[in-house]
């Protein structure tokens, strides 16, 4: 019940923030100043089933300090992602979608009261890292049923190259969150650390910013009983749809030390939709919020 009133009240300061400063900047001026903009990307929880119809009037239209790059061009940060119809009737959407992106640039935002907030989002549910790989081939993505999706790689640095194109940008971090497929495929799972560090290297060289933080997300479910620290965890193939889960798991911890400037953050239990996995409005405005403060607590030159 503690629990649950916390987050209400998280749920509550996130809305009436979000309106201050939608009402406060909605006539911003355009400046001169670069923006500073933030790479998202990775499966459906990043792609989110948020319900937009939730928000407050001003977050759903967005403003002129708080962006995101779509349609080849800079426009105020809003919900807009129409899922089809199976899905919006499975999650109860009416209108538009959202991720934990909203909640995460309007805290950076409140963070930097004086910057424009720019976000580059790509995401693909259901989908292994190895779409994403900088060597990207069909056979490869295939190996997680997913060479359907295309080279993913390409169309996240093709984004985030086209956006910085456009208006002069200065690319503060990227935020991860992936990894639930490469555990339902277990030589997959046991490469994730390798294909973990490719990716982001190469996302770092394509956009041009080697030292840009990187950000990704290690869920522990309570249910699990996994503890927080994996040191000295030896992986092992579990029953289930997620053989390669601890895999998984024991890579995204040891990449905390392979990457350069990456920061792991640990998910317990956000709230859900009913009878899914998936994280709900509320869980997805405290996502958003929980990646503002681990990036914000992470050390950085400015």
């Amino acid at each position: 019940m503690k629990q649950q009133l916390i987050k209400t009240i998280n749920l509550i300061v996130i809305l009436l923030f979000a309106v201050n400063l939608s009402y406060a900047q909605q006539e911003a001026p355009t400046s001169n100043k670069k923006i500073k903009v933030f790479i998202l990307s990775g499966q459906s929880g990043m792609a989110g089933f948020g319900n937009s119809t939730t928000l407050p009037d001003a977050m759903r239209k967005g403003n002129n300090r708080i962006l995101m790059f779509e349609d080849g061009k800079w426009q105020p940060l809003r919900p807009f992602n129409v899922y089809p119809e199976q899905l919006m009737k499975k999650f109860r959407l009416s209108e538009f979608s959202f991720g934990p992106e909203i909640s995460f640039a309007y805290a950076m935002a409140e963070a930097w009261p004086n910057e424009t907030i720019g976000i580059v989002k790509q995401a693909a549910g259901g989908t292994g890292i190895l779409a994403w790989n900088p060597n990207w081939t069909k056979e490869q993505a295939d190996r997680t049923e997913n060479a359907g999706r295309g080279n993913l790689f390409k169309a996240l640095t093709d984004k985030a190259n086209a956006a910085c194109a456009s208006r002069d940008c200065e690319l503060m971090g990227f935020v991860w969150l992936q990894g639930a497929r490469d555990m339902q495929f277990l030589d997959v799972a046991k490469e994730y650390l390798p294909n973990l560090e490719a990716m982001v290297d190469g996302v770092r060289k394509k956009v041009g910013a080697e030292d840009m933080p990187f950000l990704y997300v290690s869920h522990r479910p309570n249910a699990a009983n996994i503890p927080d620290d994996l040191s000295d965890m030896v992986p092992k193939e579990i029953e289930g749809k997620s053989p390669g889960a601890m895999y998984v798991l024991k890579a995204q911890w040891d990449a905390q030390q392979a990457i350069p400037n990456a920061k792991m953050v640990i998910l317990r239990d956000l709230e859900k939709h009913p009878e899914d996995f998936h994280t709900n409005t509320a869980g997805l405005l405290e996502l958003g919020r929980i990646f503002a403060e681990a990036y914000l607590d992470m050390p950085k030159k400015f």
